[in-house]
This record gives structure tokens, sequence and C-alpha cells, in this order.
């Protein structure tokens, strides 16, 4: 059985050595803290003071809004998640991974695992370094530190997100394997049916629902807002549960399709 440590570094070197790769987290470094600062510098210093905070009221002053950014840049890493198994499939290069990897499964894990590292390095220093930067662009007094209505918490909640997101389209690669495809699903998941989910419930859970979606998990995870979100934790479940279910047919198939 070939050593996990040589499959793991081995796909270290595919991912970075693509073109793709540098091309989505390039994407992702500019948008976040780019959009980050013109959504701070925009703030109206008078009317945000004036308003309570955003963990003492559910519609006060959120100086976390600039971390959207974070949100807007989930289809870059969505897209990484993707290319980051369909990009073999498309070169051939697969047929060279399985002859040195023959365990299908150990070899779609150490690329996940290595996917997911990545992209977690990468995320934690986005958002980071977006809040930092833009807390300072706030006027005097509206900014805030890590300790401030757990703001550490909802930073981590991004980058949880960030990483669910791109295993999320890890997934549909797995799957679909070809990459336009994969992303044309990936997109209309994300996007379209997750927007609409709600409307197939009765109009009294439609709200409630909302909450259970990618982006009203995302906002649980990544707001200061208080309830009636659903808690950091059980919004980490579900996402967690989420993104099981799509692995769920790669790591089943893997043994029974050909490459």
């Amino acid at each position: 059985m070939t050593d996990i440590r040589h499959i793991l570094r081995s796909e270290w070197l595919k991912l970075r050595t693509v073109r793709s790769t540098w091309w989505c987290l390039g994407a992702a470094a500019v948008l976040v803290p780019v959009f980050g600062a013109l959504t701070a510098s925009s703030v109206d210093a008078a009317e945000a003071a004036a308003q309570p905070r955003a963990w003492l009221a559910e519609d006060g002053f959120d100086p976390l809004e600039p971390l959207a950014a974070v949100l807007l840049a989930q289809f870059a890493f969505g897209v990484l998640g993707v290319l980051a198994v369909t990009s073999e499939y498309s070169t051939g290069q697969i047929h060279s991974s399985l002859l040195a990897v023959p365990q299908r499964r150990r070899l779609l894990m150490a690329k996940l695992a290595i996917l997911a590292a990545t992209v977690t390095a990468v995320a934690s220093m986005l958002t980071f370094g977006t809040f930092f930067l833009t807390q300072s662009l706030y006027p005097d007094g509206l900014g805030i530190g890590l300790g401030d209505g757990g703001a550490w918490k909802a930073l981590l909640g991004c980058v949880a997100y960030t990483v669910f997101i791109a295993v999320f389209g890890f997934a549909i690669g797995a799957v679909v394997r070809g990459t336009g495809a994969a992303i044309t699903v990936f997109m209309t998941v994300t996007f379209v049916v997750m927007s609409a989910l709600p409307a197939v419930f009765p109009a009294p859970l439609q709200e409630e629902a909302v909450q259970y979606t990618f982006i009203g998990l995302a906002e649980s995870l990544t707001t200061l807002q208080p309830d009636p979100r659903p808690g950091m934790l059980l919004a980490s479940l579900v996402l967690a549960a989420y993104a099981a279910l799509a692995l769920a047919p790669s790591l089943l198939l893997a043994e029974r399709r050909d490459a």
C-alpha cells in the first residue's frame, strides 16, 4: 500500500502546479480585501454610531459587514474545489495517478485533505487580514477587536464556510468529472437550487427554511446577529451533513467506475 505521506506530497505538488489554482486563489485574494475596504470606507459614521451594536440588537450596526466579501469569493473557492479533481480527468493524468495509487478512495481523500488544508490556510489569512484592515478603516469608535461580541468566532465561521464550499465543489467535481459540467452543477445547486428551496415548504416555514440554505447557514456562522438564527454549532453540523451527503456518491462509486 502506498505511503500516505507520498500521496499527500504528490497531491500538493499537483494542486500548486496547476495554473487554475493560482487564478482562483488570486481572484479571492483581490476580491475579499478590496470589497471589504470599500464597504468599510462607505460607512456613515454618524448613522452607525447612533445604532446599537449587532450583538446587542438584531438590526444594529454590524462591524463585520465587510466580511461579506468572503462570501462573495465563494465562487472562486468552489471552482477551485471542482478543478482540484476534474483537472486530472481533463488532461488524462488520472490514469497515471491510479497506477501509482490503485486505492481510489485513498487517492480521493488525499486530494480532499490537501484541498481543505490549502483553503483553510488561505481563507484564514484573507479573513483575519480583511478583518484587521476593515476595522482600521472605520471612523474612530466604530471598529472592534477580536474579543468584542465574539468576533473571533464569526471569523472562524467565515473560514469554516469557505472550506465547506470548496469541499462541496470538490464533491461535485468527483461525481461529474467534467470541468465545465461540474462548475455548472455547482453554480446551479449553490445559487439557484438553494435560493429556490425554501419555496417548496409551506408558507409558515419558508422563513425558517431560508436559514438552512447555504447562505442562511453562512450568515449564522459569520455575523454578530443574535437569535433567531441557528446557533453556530447547529449551523456547523448542518453544513457538515451537507458536505457528507455531497461526498457520499463519489466515495461509493469510486471503486465501481472507470477512470
